[in-house]
């Protein structure tokens, strides 16, 4: 592949994961707002939607991971 493409999707690949991190802390916060409540339905909403943060954080920073990884290895 052109070397011009591989920079082309390694900034967008930089882009999205800018913005999934900056999305997971906004989530994160709201969601220890809600840990904090004294209703036990808002906690248990709160501990679902964290581990759902967790995982969703876990596949964009792998992806991330194993694209440098790639380009490493590959000599893109």
């Amino acid at each position: 592949m052109p070397s011009g493409v591989v920079n082309v999707l390694t900034a967008c690949l930089n882009f999205v994961t800018t913005i999934s991190g900056t999305y997971a802390a906004l989530k994160l916060a709201i969601y220890a707002i809600g840990y904090m409540q004294k209703n036990p339905q808002k906690i248990q909403e709160a501990k679902d939607g964290m581990i759902n943060v967790a995982i969703g954080l876990a596949v964009c920073l792998s992806s991330l991971t194993i694209s440098q990884w790639l380009q490493g290895n590959l000599k893109f």
